[in-house]
């Protein structure tokens, strides 16, 4: 008898072959479609990103917020292809190479951030929001009780969204802000439309479904993850436009 066992010996066959695979991920597209139009209809200052008028504490707060997820995320994505590798080696593997693309990311936005008055020591001096740490938090608990599925989700709900979202988004701030001073996000939404991290990461999930529950559990994952990420949302909204709102009629 052998007692080792998640020892990601075996490179597992997914369940779904080359022509099942484009089908599903059109299904998986159409869903989060759905669920973007929720977001729009739901969530307080959802476009604002894309609106002429900019609310400059929202957009330095959003700034902060980026830096912080990315340098949370490289402990909780490292703690993912720990657990990946226990199942699918070469998803693990896939999974790494994206990941060690998305490590440093934190200085594009950094480097926006300044541009935008925010100093790296006020990034340092600002907590990140209960949204941000439950977010992390959300994939070590899925990662320890429940599937390697969760953060890989994810990413692919954020790489799906920002090819569809960040384009209009990048364009805008560059016509009120300059490009010199949004070179950060256009950098990074070039590294994602031009090496397709949306494929890249239905190719990477693609090898962790094995039945058709853990494809059903894919769906409720991009619940799951949209519904933290309102709450950020509706936090930022909150701290800044809302309690601006109020300073201004209080006075």
């Amino acid at each position: 008898m052998n007692r080792v066992q998640n020892s990601g010996i075996n490179h597992p066959k997914p369940l779904f072959n080359e022509e099942q695979s484009r089908l599903k991920k059109a299904e998986l597209d159409r869903y989060m479609d759905k669920k973007m139009a929720e977001w729009k209809a739901t969530v307080p200052f959802a476009s604002h990103l894309s609106e002429p008028e900019l609310h400059q504490a929202y957009y330095r707060r959003t700034l902060i917020e980026h830096v912080w997820r990315i340098r949370l995320s490289r402990v909780s994505q490292s703690k993912a292809i720990y657990k990946i590798a226990q199942v699918s080696p070469r998803a693990a593997r896939d999974y790494a190479q994206y990941q060690a693309e998305e490590m440093l990311h934190d200085k594009l936005y950094i480097s926006d951030a300044e541009a935008a008055g925010v100093t790296e020591e006020e990034i340092l001096a600002t907590e990140p929001y209960l949204s941000t740490r439950l977010f992390e938090g959300f994939f070590y608990f899925a990662l320890e009780h429940e599937s390697a599925l969760a953060p890989v989700v994810s990413n692919y709900l954020v790489e799906y969204t920002q090819v569809k979202l960040q384009p209009a988004i990048v364009d805008n701030l560059q016509k009120r802000l300059g490009k010199e001073n949004v070179k950060g996000q256009a950098a990074h939404l070039h590294v994602d439309t031009t090496e397709d991290h949306s494929q890249e990461m239905w190719d990477i999930l693609r090898q962790l479904i094995f039945t058709e529950e853990d494809f059903q559990q894919v769906f409720k994952y991009i619940d799951d993850v949209q519904e933290i990420l309102a709450m950020f949302f509706r936090e930022i909204y909150q701290d800044t436009v809302a309690k601006h709102a109020e300073a201004v009629a209080a006075v």
